[in-house]
């Protein structure tokens, strides 16, 4: 061996024994933080938009089964005091082919979402929802894609044509815009009366995507277990929702009539607040519409309106369903309120007066 190479080897082994033996030392033992520690990490509930086991079991409902929400018995109750209305569950798609292709989602997607609100509002059969197909089959066309695009004017077809009596509302479209900052599908549902087109309640969720049937039970669960919370304040009589009787009066013979028979309705028993919301007439008939805030149902209303005109002709309802009174004026009536004077003399002695007021209501001409 070259004296170079014997001076190289003398360097170099020297070297890899003090790194072997550097490497045969114990290694120390580390202490991990236990659960006592405060300093370790601690999972964070997830709050919003859902709040955790919202919906009965963990990960909501990921196999298509009926899970009762918290708010259907609620529901359920209100929807039979209110005379069982008929419902309509309808998905507008408000989504373009680009925006279509950027979350690989198709129709059939989106009618996943209909179908799952469906399930969840019907509430195992306790309540009446109308198949949406039913409008595409008796709706015009043009009337169909109006509703599709949600025209409100489409709603008195609904309530005449369908007898629908609330249109619940789902408008889906993928948005950038959710609080994860990841692409989503934002739900927006309202509840509106085809009557008079207001709104009952309202609620919105931000549904992650995949559109998983496990996403889409869980955002739906929570949109409509919002919408029954609103209903269920509607419908049963709580004291912060106002839900006034729509009171429809057809054939006076005229807006004066009409005003009459305001004045009169502002009489009737359990009455609190009488709100004309429209009158019109032409030189033969005459249409009013009254909001008639009543402690009681349409059915009682109604009842103590003709207990207080005392005949059993002159004014008949044709129609009395929901929240909803259609009076027609079928013949002459004269309705009477009476008032008490009261007068007090010098002599301190108090005579009371019973004065009668008549004023001749009139039919539309035949």
């Amino acid at each position: 061996m070259k004296p170079q190479f014997r001076w190289l080897c003398g360097l170099v082994v020297p070297l890899l024994a003090v790194v072997l033996g550097g490497c045969q030392q114990p290694v120390q033992n580390v202490a991990i933080p236990g659960p006592q520690d405060q300093a370790a990490y601690q999972p964070q509930l997830y709050q919003k938009p859902l709040p955790p086991g919202a919906f009965g079991q963990t990960g909501g409902n990921p196999y298509g089964q009926h899970v009762a929400l918290p708010d259907e018995a609620a529901y359920v109750q209100a929807y039979q005091q209110q005379r069982n209305p008929r419902l309509m569950v309808e998905v507008l798609r408000l989504h373009t082919s680009t925006t279509n292709r950027q979350i690989s989602a198709s129709s059939a997607d989106f009618d996943a979402i209909e179908i799952s609100m469906i399930d969840y509002l019907n509430a195992n059969g306790q309540v009446d929802i109308q198949s949406p197909s039913m409008a595409k089959a008796t709706l015009s066309r043009e009337s169909f894609l109006r509703l599709q695009n949600g025209d409100p004017k489409v709603l008195p077809l609904l309530k005449h044509q369908l007898k629908t009596d609330v249109l619940i509302e789902i408008k889906a479209a993928p948005t950038g815009q959710s609080s994860t900052g990841q692409p989503a599908i934002r739900m927006l549902a309202t509840a509106v009366s085809t009557t008079d087109a207001r709104i009952l309640g309202a609620a919105y969720v931000d549904m992650p995507l995949p559109m998983s049937k496990t996403n889409i039970n869980i955002y739906t669960g929570y949109l409509a277990d919002k919408i029954m919370q609103k209903l269920s304040a509607i419908w049963g009589g709580s004291a912060q929702a106002y839900n006034p009787i729509v009171v429809r009066i057809y054939h006076a013979a005229g807006v004066d009539d009409l005003l009459a028979l305001k004045h009169f309705v502002q009489k009737v028993s359990g009455v609190r607040l009488v709100i004309n919301r429209g009158m019109t007439g032409s030189s033969s008939t005459a249409y009013g519409r009254l909001a008639v805030e009543y402690d009681g149902s349409p059915g009682r209303f109604y009842e103590a309106l003709k207990r207080n005109i005392g005949v059993s002709s002159g004014i008949k309802a044709f129609d009395l369903q929901n929240n909803t009174v259609d009076l027609e004026v079928t013949g002459p009536m004269v309705l009477k309120t009476v008032t008490i004077q009261t007068q007090t003399r010098t002599v301190k002695t108090q005579t009371q007066t019973r004065v009668i007021h008549e004023q001749p209501i009139n039919p539309a001409n035949q």
